[in-house]
């Protein structure tokens, strides 16, 4: 549904994108994460035709979003990080004038939306809070009806219960068969919420795929708390096993699947154990950790 090869972009000579490839699959939520400055903005820009490649090829639905960037545009219901609107629309008329020229637009649906998430459809845009106008970006994206989605950190400025209801709201259009791109700081939102994650890092893909996958490949952790008191030299080994703690409270690393590593502590006089395995913010620091001192 989204495809880019070798895409490059550089501002006064300093290079943002550094030969991007990556694909997004129809009716998946793909994540989208790297530091500020990774090129993520940009890259998102590049996709929707805000921002002009310097090099590289990008297609969306099917369509040469560099040839044909109005049929494009037409086919995707964009949310930028950016919050700068017309002031003065109300709301209401915002979104309307915004989702004009989508084939679908489903003004009805865009009202009932603000109002759900608390946003009064007819109070100016200038007196909305950065938070309200967040949800306004979503709402006429979501709106829009184009079967693609592109959204840059559309979680920002959201209080938890707003974050949980739009993630429902993306997983029901997800299913409707929509593909949702999205850029985010918000790596536990993104584990929750996204089947795909590309990490970014200086303009370059550090690893794309199946969340699934990714976290799979990290080592284990369990948090065992005893009954009784143990040194560490009464503590089982196993692989990749590394414990950590004093007493009763123990921290345990380890590689291999986690049914293995609890068969380990059968022989230990066990009060409870807690699983903590990896997820994508230890994903995040291993990734980064790695390239810290790489190229600019």
């Amino acid at each position: 549904m989204i495809r880019t090869h070798d895409l490059a972009k550089s501002y006064r000579n300093t290079p943002v994108l550094r030969g991007v490839s990556i694909e997004v699959e129809p009716g998946t939520i793909h994540g989208f994460v790297g530091p500020n400055g990774a090129g993520k903005s940009t890259f998102l820009k590049c996709l929707v035709g805000v921002v002009h490649p310097d090099d590289g090829e990008v297609t969306i639905d099917g369509l040469d979003a560099r040839r044909q960037s109005v049929a494009v545009r037409r086919r995707v219901g964009y949310a930028p990080a950016e919050t700068s609107l017309y002031n003065r629309m109300k709301a209401r008329e915002l979104v309307t004038f915004s989702i004009r020229y989508h084939p679908k637009a489903d003004v009805d649906r865009a009202v009932a939306l603000l109002e759900t998430l608390g946003v009064p459809p007819d109070r100016r845009v200038g007196a909305l809070s950065h938070g309200m106008k967040r949800k306004l970006l979503l709402t006429q994206a979501i709106a829009s009806n184009a079967p693609v989605m592109i959204l840059d950190e559309p979680m920002e400025a959201l209080d938890p219960e707003a974050r949980r209801h739009m993630e429902g709201v993306l997983r029901e259009e997800c299913d409707k068969g929509r593909t949702i791109f999205l850029s985010s700081h918000d790596l536990f939102s993104t584990e929750r919420l996204c089947s795909h994650v590309a990490f970014l890092h200086h303009g370059r893909i550090l690893r794309n795929g199946t969340v699934t996958d990714m976290v799979a490949g990290l080592p284990g952790l369990l948090h065992v708390h005893l009954r009784e008191e143990r040194t560490e030299r009464d503590l089982p080994e196993g692989p990749g096993f590394t414990w950590t703690g004093s007493g009763r409270n123990w921290k345990l690393q380890f590689s291999g699947p986690l049914e293995a590593a609890l068969q380990q502590l059968g022989s230990l006089p066990l009060a409870s154990v807690r699983d903590d395995g990896g997820n994508l913010e230890d994903l995040f620091d291993v990734l980064y950790e790695r390239t810290v001192g790489g190229d600019a």
